[in-house]
């Protein structure tokens, strides 16, 4: 169970996961040509995944606003959010150490390590929810 204290963290906690890939795919949808160029990255011949994926990052983040708005409820959500976030951090591993490092942009290993960083803090407030 949640004290006060640890409710408005947690609660905060989620609310900046949920603004950070609500934003990144919205910024990802709209701007990937500005993005790419700016962090001088290659821009793909074929978009189409990116904005797929940039639409997946978006219904993320409406996923976390869902936790968000109902943190002691949302203990299946929160399970969720744990798995995607290890999802893109496992894909990000994988290209980085069994096809190349070349494959996997540096901004994607930023992206890997915030996601590492709010999995971490996911799992451990799982603790705290209704069993």
């Amino acid at each position: 169970m949640f004290t006060k204290k640890r409710y408005g963290y947690y609660r905060f906690l989620y609310l900046i996961a949920a603004i950070y890939d609500f934003s990144l795919g919205i910024s990802f949808l709209f701007f990937y040509k500005n993005i790419y160029n700016f962090l001088g990255m290659n821009i793909p011949q074929n978009p189409s995944y990116l904005t797929f994926s940039a639409l997946m990052i978006t219904i993320f983040g409406i996923l976390l606003f869902m936790i968000y708005f109902d943190l002691e409820n949302a203990k299946k959500l929160i399970i969720l959010a744990i798995l995607i976030k290890l999802s893109y951090i496992g894909t990000v591993v994988f290209y980085y150490l069994l096809v190349g490092a070349d494959y996997v942009d540096m901004p994607y290993r930023i992206f890997a390590f915030l996601d590492l960083a709010f999995a971490i803090l996911f799992f451990e407030s799982l603790r705290y929810i209704k069993r």
